[in-house]
């Protein structure tokens, strides 16, 4: 759906429902809202609405910092060695596999510098749009500071002189490009025809102040302007959970109209639960999100479904158990050949 479907206008509720809205404080008015109008064009306005107050300075280091910094976050990690796969094939090298599991040792080791600093200082490390918070997480963040960029650097240089036939990717809620930066950062960009598409509008100026050549457009992930099969691979982030239940599989199935070859999906809030847990957050949502109904949303447009458990993945492959969120979950889902 188009910005102007998802506007802030209050045109249709009367004045009576605008009036009621400027005197009650966000959450509440999300209440008033969804009782006059249900269904999820008022949730994407309501998501929209949510954002629209933040900072736009707030915005451009929301979740690009502490555990969330793509450098060593795992599940951003997960995405570029995905991307690369796909780009260079199984056949890039055992250097490349080299290269990917090594980075995860090494992500491995500064999130536990990291949790260590954070235990020390008593400072917690949260997704904040508070400045002085995230002033704090910067500060913990300097514990790494001299060693964060070492991969970044590993793969430009393993990457460098090399060609391959770009591969095209839709990224949903992309943020102020949030894991763009470490597309760019890490030499993987010059292979990608990417495109960005977030809701708020102040993620899109952000984005485009730091990339100017690069299409980022303001948009819905629920009614995606893409035509069918137009991308390879489409990839959104922490996405999901802040989507009304109805919307989970709307932007599932709409991925998946749109991806020729691959589906990545990161999750911040999943568990082996049977359905969906639906939790209205002020003016968003902050669901559970049920593992088995959202492979099997997925397992109906793809044939392989990889599923990957953060916390128990890195403690059976790395001896890793102290992942800063043991709800975090990353699927892959991919078809034999492009639709």
């Amino acid at each position: 759906m188009g910005a102007r479907r998802f506007g802030f206008g209050l045109r249709r509720h009367g004045s009576r429902a605008r009036r009621r809205v400027r005197r009650l404080g966000l959450g509440a008015a999300a209440t008033v809202l969804r009782a006059i109008r249900p269904g999820p064009v008022t949730e994407a306005r309501l998501l929209r609405w949510s954002w629209a107050s933040r900072p736009a300075e707030g915005l451009d280091e929301y979740l690009v910092i502490g555990w969330q910094n793509p450098r060593i976050n795992v599940q951003s990690i997960l995405i570029r060695h995905e991307l690369l796969r796909r780009v260079f094939g199984e056949g890039g090298g055992e250097g490349d596999r080299d290269l990917m599991r090594a980075e995860l040792a090494f992500a491995v080791e500064l999130n536990e510098a990291l949790r260590l600093e954070s235990k020390r200082t008593n400072t917690p490390i949260n997704s904040f749009l508070d400045q002085r918070r995230m002033a704090r997480i910067r500060q913990v963040g300097g514990v790494i500071a001299d060693r964060e960029t070492e991969f970044r650097d590993r793969w430009r240089e393993a990457l460098a002189g090399r060609t391959a036939t770009r591969m095209s990717v839709l990224e949903l809620a992309c943020g102020s490009a949030n894991d763009y930066r470490a597309f760019a950062e890490y030499g993987l960009a010059p292979f990608l025809d990417y495109i960005g598409v977030d809701l708020n509008p102040k993620n899109i100026v952000n984005a485009r102040r730091r990339f100017p050549d690069v299409q980022f457009r303001q948009g819905s992930a629920l009614d995606l302007e893409d035509a069918d099969a137009s991308v390879d691979v489409v990839l959104a982030s922490d996405l999901l959970e802040h989507l009304p239940i109805g919307g989970v599989d709307r932007v599932i199935a709409e991925a998946s109209r749109v991806a020729r070859r691959a589906v990545i999906l990161s999750f911040f809030n999943m568990a082996e639960i049977p359905d969906h847990l639906d939790r209205p957050f002020a003016a968003y949502h902050w669901n559970q999100l049920s593992r088995a109904r959202v492979e099997a949303a997925l397992a109906a447009h793809f044939p392989r479904v990889t599923v990957i458990p953060i916390h128990a993945w890195l403690k059976s492959e790395l001896g890793y158990g102290n992942t800063y969120n043991k709800r975090a979950w990353t699927m892959v889902a991919e078809r034999d050949t492009p639709a």
